[in-house]
């Protein structure tokens, strides 16, 4: 009787498991799916307060010894990407120079292929100026060239430095295909962006063109972004650094306009006021500058305003003249860009085009 049991017993466990084989083979089959690869991130270290530390001994803020100081502080990133730290320079901000931005894209451009996004370490005093020589230096771009830095030295136990790389990493990986200034949790288009204050709750702003991308909870992404996707990128750095800056104001005199003149300028980016309104005083030598060759590109001082030529008839004789308008980009993107287009061209006709069309999302059309 106990072996009968056992045999039923048996026969019993031997069509559970014919069922059980027959359900697995049932089960709808999936493809694997490997783990995803850690997203490659160059980090282009060029200087800034990052690059510094607070020397506990003596108080004095010092440069760094190398980059691994600043990987000391990023441990939990390099389980998320993978970082490769090349050392362009320890260079102040306010000693940036157009062979600084030469350099930069010249980089960028020899191992674009290599990685999916850029991180450029940079002080933020001249940063605008930087985010936008890359701008125009780097078109075509299909994936983020990102600029981050900070106020204070990375060791410090304050420092925005920390916070700011995090972000700027992350957003080295979005689907984002543009030059972006990253300094806490909002992403800037670089060619719009502007240095506001000396406060790491707020370092830069976008007062003409709103934010890319937050970071929150999640991640909002806007639609008036420039996207990744198969693009040839065109790396043309080329900058003529001739380029004279003049603000008007109330009682300039007119020897300072013949003292740019006589300092034989290849441009002039000129801030005025409101709509690009100026002194009727103003008018003689614009005209002396552009029948010298000298392209005049009109700005204003507004923070978020634009200039119009077509307004006031004042207006429309600076068009006759062939001033060149500057419309709503920021005085720092005029300057560059001019830079730029005098690099690539010498011909007023074409270089007023350039300058008056958006190439990299930098005005308004």
């Amino acid at each position: 009787m106990h072996q009968q049991n056992l045999f039923l017993g048996f026969l019993g466990l031997v069509g559970f498991l014919k069922k059980i084989s027959t359900s697995i083979h049932s089960i709808p089959s999936f493809p694997y799916t490997p783990p995803m690869a850690r997203a490659k991130i160059a980090l282009l270290y060029v200087g800034g307060s990052i690059g510094m530390k607070m020397n506990r001994k003596t108080g004095r803020i010092e440069p760094i010894e190398s980059l691994t100081e600043i990987h000391r502080f990023l441990p939990e990133l390099q389980r998320e990407v993978s970082l490769q730290f090349i050392t362009l320079g320890n260079v102040g901000s306010s000693d940036i120079t157009p062979d600084h931005w030469v350099e930069i894209a010249e980089t960028i451009a020899r191992i674009y292929d290599d990685y999916e996004g850029f991180v450029v370490v940079h002080g933020t005093n001249t940063m605008s100026y930087t985010a936008c020589a890359l701008s125009f230096a780097l078109q075509g771009l299909s994936k983020p060239v990102i600029l981050t830095g900070a106020l204070l030295p990375i060791n410090d136990m304050g420092s925005d430095g920390r916070t700011n790389l995090v972000y700027a990493i992350r957003a080295a990986q979005l689907d984002l295909a543009e030059v972006a200034v990253v300094l806490g949790p909002r992403v800037l288009r670089g060619c719009r962006a502007k240095k506001i204050d000396q406060s790491i709750d707020r370092t830069f702003d976008s007062p003409k063109f709103p934010s890319l991308a937050e970071f929150n909870i999640d991640v909002k992404l806007h639609p008036w972004r420039f996207v990744r996707r198969k693009r040839t990128l065109e790396c043309r750095p080329e900058f003529d650094p001739n380029v004279v800056l003049l603000t008007l104001h109330p009682g300039l005199r007119e020897e300072y306009f013949h003292a740019v003149l006589a300092s034989n300028p290849h441009g002039i980016v000129l801030r005025t006021y409101g709509p690009g309104m100026l002194s009727e005083g103003v008018i003689p030598w614009l005209k002396e500058a552009t029948a010298k060759g000298i392209p005049i590109v009109i700005t204003s001082q507004l923070v978020r305003g634009t200039v119009d030529l077509h307004r006031y008839r004042k207006q429309l004789t600076l068009e006759r003249i062939g001033v060149i308008s500057g419309k709503n980009m920021t005085f720092e993107c005029a300057i560059v860009k001019l830079m730029w287009a005098l690099g690539q061209t010498k011909n007023h006709r074409r270089l007023q085009e350039i300058m008056e069309k958006s190439l990299v999302g930098e005005l308004d059309e």
